[in-house]
């Protein structure tokens, strides 16, 4: 497991970079070690995270199927078209699903880590949390989901922009690849239908007072649940939330509601009230299916916000002289807190010895 650990560590390291000035330095560290993160991911063997073997038989089925089948979703197989006629297009072309493995880990880091280093001002920090709260679970075991959760924060951020059409070609793009993406809009809903932040701050108290009633096992015995979404249940895959990014999501809500008038002096009004939106939804989500792993698809996507709500407070708390070394204090007892959530996530469960033969 020793890679694993030493991406954790390096990415902890450089996180340093976020205080260097020289904006040539930093995008050249940054590039650099993002490719280095997308070939550790893209390079590896089928069997080194224990859902390529599905992926693999997943190419199989998109290789066997005729086109017009994988375009019109004519197939038995639950998984999202798009993703199969990628596979199908990468048959073609004469190549295996390891060629797959490298084009998506290619897609998934342009997508995140373009858009880390274009909306936070600490890419390098954000990279620490994308590292240690989804790298390991999302690029390397879920990765049609990786792709279609950075597309679905891409489409974030174009609604808080105004920018409606390419809103819209971002979440049917990832819908291709995941329909977890479709949680997205509802931010959005959410954000014209109620305004009160205290409504969001409290809401995921609501997600634990309803988890005590085990909402999935009393939809179930209604039979109100989907086959697919059945399927899950049946088959016992319990146990797949945790409390920790509630916690962390509630702290810097907290944050983001003391200090929102001197946020709003850095950052679009919208932008920060789409940020809390969507770390509240996140942890009401969790915390009311903290035991149903498909419902955990869309509260992680929507936890990608905290990637920018952490730097956004951290800097503007920083950018006050008389807050300045108190914050930097502050910042990196959190980042060695993140560290050593990183280095817990590196598990059998997740992932086997690295291999890339």
């Amino acid at each position: 497991m020793t890679p694993y650990y030493a991406i954790v560590i390096t990415t902890f390291l450089l996180s340093v970079f976020d205080l260097v000035r020289s904006h040539a330095i930093r995008f050249s560290v940054y590039v650099g070690y993002c490719i280095v993160l997308v070939l550790f991911v893209g390079l590896r063997s089928v069997g080194v995270d224990n859902d390529s073997v599905n992926y693999e038989e997943a190419f199989s089925l998109a290789a066997s199927l005729p086109w017009s089948d994988l375009i019109t979703g004519n197939y038995d197989e639950t998984m999202e078209r798009g993703y199969l006629v990628l596979n199908k297009v990468i048959h073609s072309l004469g190549g295996g699903i390891r060629t797959v493995f490298l084009l998506m880990a290619i897609l998934t880091g342009l997508v995140n880590y373009t858009l880390i280093y274009k909306k936070s001002p600490f890419p390098f920090a954000s990279l620490l949390l994308y590292v240690c709260f989804f790298y390991f679970y999302r690029d390397f075991t879920q990765i049609r989901f990786a792709l279609s959760a950075g597309l679905g924060l891409w489409a974030l951020f174009r609604l808080t922009e105004g920018k409606y059409w390419s809103f819209a070609v971002l979440v049917l793009v990832g819908a291709g690849f995941h329909s977890a993406v479709l949680i997205v809009p509802f931010v959005s809903l959410f954000y014209v239908l109620i305004k009160s932040l205290w409504f969001y701050f409290v809401l995921p108290l609501l997600g634990v007072l309803g988890g005590l009633f085990n909402p999935v096992m009393i939809l179930f015995s209604l039979g109100g649940l989907p086959p697919t979404l059945a399927q899950y249940v049946e088959f016992d895959e319990l146990g797949k939330g945790g409390y920790v990014p509630s916690i962390i999501a509630q702290v810097f809500m907290a944050g983001m509601m003391i200090f929102r008038r001197r946020l709003l002096n850095y950052h679009p009004k919208k932008v920060i009230d789409y940020m809390f939106i969507a770390l509240s939804l996140a942890s009401f989500i969790n915390l009311l299916f903290i035991s149903f792993a498909i419902m955990q698809r869309l509260a992680l996507l929507l936890f990608g916000a905290i990637l920018f709500s952490m730097p956004y407070v951290c800097k503007m708390l920083e950018s006050d002289r008389s807050e300045k070394f108190l914050a930097l204090f502050l910042r990196a007892i959190f980042m060695l807190y993140v560290l050593y959530y990183g280095l817990k996530m590196v598990n059998p469960n997740l992932m086997q010895p690295y291999s890339i033969l």
